[in-house]
């Protein structure tokens, strides 16, 4: 081999090293965006978790319940992106909860903090200068509504379900009903008792009585291991898309005629069909 064949073998290895180089750098960064799309789109629902928080205090639920169900819907386009992605991770696991608690734990929260407060709880001054004098000199007085802070069980019962989610395999069933379920189902409420049908109800859901059996409820619901479908549909087994397509069927006309206030007749409606579904299953 001749100085020149050598030179030019040189410089192919050289130009071959550079494309190898090139794509792998390429794969890299493509893993990499793969990697980010459905972390980004948990980012979004957590974005909307926050802002829903700012208008629940505003007693804004129509805006509310518009950021909830664009978070739940981020939250379920999140971990579709994964799957196709091949992109799943146990950081996105866990970032996908810390989003959930937010938007689908603490929002409901205040969303029935602010009905306890609607449905005429007494606000009193809670005076911290009574224990604090006269080591501190502070002006610490409290304007608070004791009762109303039942409302926050809903968030403490939403992370004990988030928690014990994550322990668990995935599978098309759930044990108990999920977080963004509840979530919609508090958020619209408010909505709902204001329709002209309901109207003259409204007393009957604005008392104590009702939010906390109703908190408490929740609760209990979210995690007993009672088995409820998920919506998304089987290609395989059909028997199982009956009780499905029958919820996605009656929950249009709920939407229809309740507005946006329709979605907790929707849960109600989901969890009466689970009830159904499963006796028809034991028989």
């Amino acid at each position: 081999m001749n100085n020149q064949e050598v030179y030019s073998l040189l410089k192919f290895n050289k130009f071959y090293n550079l494309i190898l180089q090139f794509f792998y750098k390429l794969s890299a960064i493509t893993v990499m965006i793969k990697a980010l799309v459905p972390n980004f789109l948990t980012l979004l629902n957590l974005i909307c978790g926050c802002f829903a928080i700012a208008f629940a205090f505003q007693f804004q639920f129509d805006a509310v319940l518009i950021l909830v169900l664009l978070g739940v819907l981020l939250d379920f386009l999140d971990g579709m992106a994964a799957r196709i992605l091949n992109a799943e991770s146990n950081f996105g696991k866990q970032l996908d909860s810390l989003s959930d608690i937010v938007t689908s734990g603490v929002v409901p929260g205040i969303v029935v903090y602010q009905l306890f407060k609607l449905s005429g709880n007494r606000v009193i001054d809670f005076d911290l200068n009574l224990y604090l004098n006269p080591i501190f000199d502070l002006d610490l007085i409290f304007s608070v509504s004791p009762v109303s802070f039942i409302a926050f069980l809903i968030t403490l019962g939403s992370a004990i379900r988030l928690a014990k989610f994550n322990t668990i395999d995935y599978t098309d069933e759930f044990e108990g009903l999920p977080t963004p379920g509840n979530a919609l189902f508090f958020v619209s409420l408010p909505i709902l008792i204001e329709h002209p049908y309901l109207i003259d109800s409204k007393q009957y859901f604005l008392n104590n009585y009702t939010l906390i059996a109703l908190t408490i409820f929740s609760i209990i619901l979210m995690n007993v291991p009672f088995r409820l479908f998920s919506l998304r549909l089987s290609l395989s087994k059909y028997d199982y898309n009956l009780f499905k397509i029958l919820t996605i069927i009656l929950s249009i006309p709920l939407i229809v005629i309740f507005g946006l206030g329709g979605f907790s007749l929707v849960i109600i409606l989901y969890l009466f069909l689970n009830v159904i579904r499963n006796l028809w299953y034991l028989i």
